[in-house]
């Protein structure tokens, strides 16, 4: 995630003849081929990374198809409820997200019409990005990027939220509740934006020194490992490794 720390589980699409959620149905063992998912490491506040706007994925290939699908199974295994690209070291417009674990309510919409949370989780989005904001809710949040720090953060209570799928297709859809809160959240990343910067004056200054502690660790750890890094850049015809 880069959200809160809550399990994730997987989820089975819905059978039923009048339920859409098969649109946003990730299945992770088609995605990964004959490629076993791994979990990623988790990049830590201090990054560079952390602060890159994602490029734009023009083309769906095996890669990103890969990448997806590992960041689901680190996802999972952090108890986290969604994680950016960024979070795993790709400066990309990807993200992952499911609530479906959260007793927290949430509300998904296609069209007016209200869809199943746990038969539409996990999202697999490809250049998202927000739009309508409505209403207003302030909740504690926190990231796997900046472990053991939580704050009360202030987000639009409904959004609407437009990108692409791994089939290439378009995705539009409200959400409510967590689900519009992790939206915003793990979009904040895409965009080089951390939670912290949502936090309001009085609590940025209490967690100065912490957050400051962890940079300096964060870049030390980098100093030690520095060697060129082969990232995915995204292509006219795909994506490639540099």
């Amino acid at each position: 995630m880069s959200f809160l720390t809550i399990t994730a589980g997987f989820h089975t699409p819905c059978k039923s003849a009048s339920c859409n959620s098969w649109l946003f149905h990730f299945d992770a063992s088609r995605l990964c081929g004959y490629t076993q998912c791994v979990v990623l490491e988790v990049t830590k506040y201090g990054h560079p990374v952390l602060r890159e706007k994602g490029k734009r994925i023009e083309r769906v290939t095996p890669e990103i198809r890969q990448l997806a699908a590992d960041m689901i199974e680190t996802m999972r295994a952090e108890d986290g409820v969604g994680l950016a690209a960024q979070q795993v070291g790709h400066a990309l417009m990807l993200t992952v997200i499911d609530v479906s674990s959260s007793e927290r309510p949430s509300q998904l919409f296609i069209d007016g019409e209200s869809l199943n949370i746990a038969t539409s989780m996990p999202l697999v989005l490809l250049n998202p990005k927000l739009s309508k904001p409505e209403g207003e809710q302030i909740a504690s949040e926190g990231c796997l990027s900046i472990p053991d720090v939580n704050a009360e953060i202030r987000r639009a209570e409904k959004v609407t939220v437009r990108a692409t799928g791994l089939d290439g297709k378009e995705l539009v859809f409200d959400c409510t509740g967590l689900l519009a809160r992790a939206a915003q959240h793990e979009i904040d990343h895409l965009n080089g934006i951390l939670f912290v910067d949502r936090m309001d004056a009085a609590t940025r200054v209490s967690l100065a020194g912490k957050l400051k502690k962890m940079q300096k660790e964060t870049l030390a750890q980098l100093a030690k490992t520095a060697k060129p890094r082969r990232t995915l850049v995204p292509t006219k015809s795909g994506l490639v490794r540099s």
